[in-house]
């Protein structure tokens, strides 16, 4: 007497596909390390920002003006950077899994309607639910 292997569970089944597409770990050290350079650049941007404007407005000079303009200039661009860097590594490890889970269960409805009954078609006036019409067809 043989005895049939047990269905994989779901969850050790996802784990392997994932394996087996070669995606690499959202966790992984350099994507890390950029998420906290774009947190890092976002906080200093807003740190710059908000000390230029009193450096600025704190003296008549013209040229420590321009040079607390360009610092807050300097913050802004920083801030933008950040939050750029901060936006795509974040949403990369979402996204990855995401994509992910999708090919999962297309694939795992693509197995379920392969093995599904086939349907025969309707014929040509019949509504679609299956009931027959009672009344005769219009004119």
């Amino acid at each position: 007497m043989t005895s049939s292997p047990l269905p994989e569970p779901r969850a050790e089944r996802f784990v392997r596909d994932l394996a087996a597409l070669k995606i690499p770990d959202p966790a992984a050290a350099h994507a890390a390390l950029w998420l906290r350079l774009g947190a890092l650049l976002m906080a200093a941007g807003i740190v710059l920002g908000a000390t230029a404007f009193p450096l600025a407005h704190g003296t008549d000079s013209s040229l420590a003006q321009g040079d607390a303009l360009a610092l807050g200039l300097g913050g802004i661009t920083a801030a933008v950077v950040g939050a750029a860097l901060f936006l795509r590594y974040s949403l990369t490890g979402f996204l990855r899994f995401w994509l992910a889970r999708q090919s999962y269960e297309l694939e795992l409805l693509g197995e379920r309607l392969a093995t599904a009954p086939p349907t025969t078609p309707h014929p040509e006036g019949e509504p679609h639910n299956g009931v027959p019409r009672t009344d005769p067809a219009p004119r």
